[in-house]
């Protein structure tokens, strides 16, 4: 049954316990919802001993109000982890210590993320204890002005990653609000954030409803699913989907900066994870900018000696997607390294990549994806994005056989109908160094 995925209506069978010596068999992926709205996603390995979860939380950056609360998902992030109901926060977190559970809470664009890895035959005692920390936090006022600290710090480091920065200012000006923000917050806001505005904001947006609970590894679904109904059998609400508003800024950033080097971004559009050209575009995209062996680095980099760093990425998102350029060169070279890269462009986006380039990025991209899905964390994460990105979670053998049906002339299609000149014309741009080389 490899690849197979069962949804399970919300009753299951009433009983305790975790059945973790099934035998061996290729994993089966399982998917509840119950009445409350909360999804459940189980993929069971039955040779391994340890299991890694995902839970998407409603609550991510998203969210954040516009007017005073940019920065609030990710001090929460900081925040629940300082304890929960009863336990402090040196309690808590012995509690998972002793569990042997390595733990993380981070937010991205719509939910605050909590990720866990433990020894499978502790795992129902590790989801009480995040059930906890997601449902009742104790957010402590005493550890709010670290929280805030760290929150500020992290803040304040965005200056000393120039290449990071480019990015963080190439996105405010390429996508629609609230989109548009990265997430570390404003230095106003985080000041005059208390622990109540905090509190009311988590209790606001969190809940069942968007939430999606994936773990992979040594997990006997029907056992979830009864912890998870008697768990949150009280828990309700959740937030929306934050939806794109109003018009992008466009055009240009320029920042000043006494450099020796100039780092540049440049932003395009790219379609959704829904998309049906998805795959042939990351395809497209990889062999413009996805490695050594890539268009861009082969003839920026290697052939002309423009730029010491130069690649594409493609991001598909939810509700919108998107292609980076990223560039690292010399003020002296950066006129004539832009010059190139359009040139490349311009092509690429004529004729499309050949059959072996195809091949080879391919090749790459399969070995990328088996060695991060190899990982526990990495995916359980897979399993929770894909049910949120395209509504059903994909076994490897799914995700593999996608990989393996890729057709070159198709690529070829993408590559020209969704990369040409229109495409190449709207991009967005940020550069970073002096005024003299990024025109200031």
């Amino acid at each position: 049954m490899d690849g197979t995925v069962v949804s399970d209506p919300p009753v299951v069978p009433a009983h305790r316990g975790y059945a973790l010596d099934m035998p061996d068999s290729d994993p089966v992926i399982r998917l509840t919802r119950l009445d409350n709205g909360l999804q459940i996603i189980t993929e069971q390995h039955a040779s391994r001993r340890s299991s890694s979860l995902c839970w998407l939380v409603p609550g991510g950056v998203g969210h954040d109000p516009l007017d005073r609360g940019d920065g609030w998902g990710t001090m929460l992030s900081e925040y629940l982890l300082r304890g929960v109901d009863a336990l402090d926060s040196r309690e808590f977190s012995d509690a998972l210590d002793r569990l042997g559970a390595r733990r993380s809470v981070s937010p991205d664009t719509y939910h605050v993320r909590v990720s866990a890895t433990a020894p499978g035959d502790r795992l129902p005692a590790v989801l009480d204890l995040l059930c906890g920390m997601v449902q009742k936090p104790r957010l402590p006022a005493d550890a709010l002005d670290p929280v805030r600290a760290l929150c500020l710090q992290e803040l304040a480091g965005i200056e000393d990653d120039p290449a990071h920065l480019v990015g963080l200012r190439l996105d405010e000006i390429r996508y629609p609000v609230p989109f548009d923000r990265h997430g570390l917050g404003r230095e106003d806001h985080l000041m005059k954030t208390d622990r109540d505005d905090l509190a009311a904001h988590w209790r606001s947006i969190s809940g069942p409803r968007g939430s999606i609970l994936a773990i992979t590894g040594a997990v006997d679904h029907d056992g979830i699913v009864e912890q998870m109904k008697r768990t949150t059998a009280e828990w309700e609400g959740g937030a929306p989907k934050p939806e794109p508003r109003g018009e992008i800024v466009g055009g240009a950033r320029l920042i000043e900066r006494d450099t020796s080097q100039v780092h540049v971004g440049l932003g395009f559009d790219g379609p959704v994870a829904k998309d049906p050209d998805a795959l042939a575009f990351r395809t497209a995209v990889g062999v413009l900018g996805g490695g050594t062996s890539s268009r861009l680095f082969l003839d920026v980099r290697e052939r002309r000696g423009l730029a010491y760093a130069v690649g594409s990425r493609y991001d598909e998102g939810l509700a919108l997607g998107a292609v980076t350029i990223s560039v690292g060169t010399t003020p002296e070279r950066v006129a004539e390294t832009l010059e190139r890269i359009q040139v490349v462009l311009a092509e690429y986006g004529t004729h499309g990549p050949t059959d072996e380039e195809v091949s080879r990025i391919v090749v790459m991209l399969r070995a990328s994806l088996l060695m991060q899905q190899e990982e526990g964390p990495s995916r359980a994460r897979q399993l929770a994005l894909d049910s949120f990105r395209l509504d059903h979670p994909r076994s490897m053998a799914e995700i593999l056989e996608a990989y393996a049906g890729i057709d070159p002339d198709d690529v070829r299609r993408v590559a020209t109908e969704r990369l040409g000149e229109a495409w190449r014309t709207s991009g967005t741009r940020c550069l970073l160094g002096p005024a003299s080389a990024i025109g200031v």
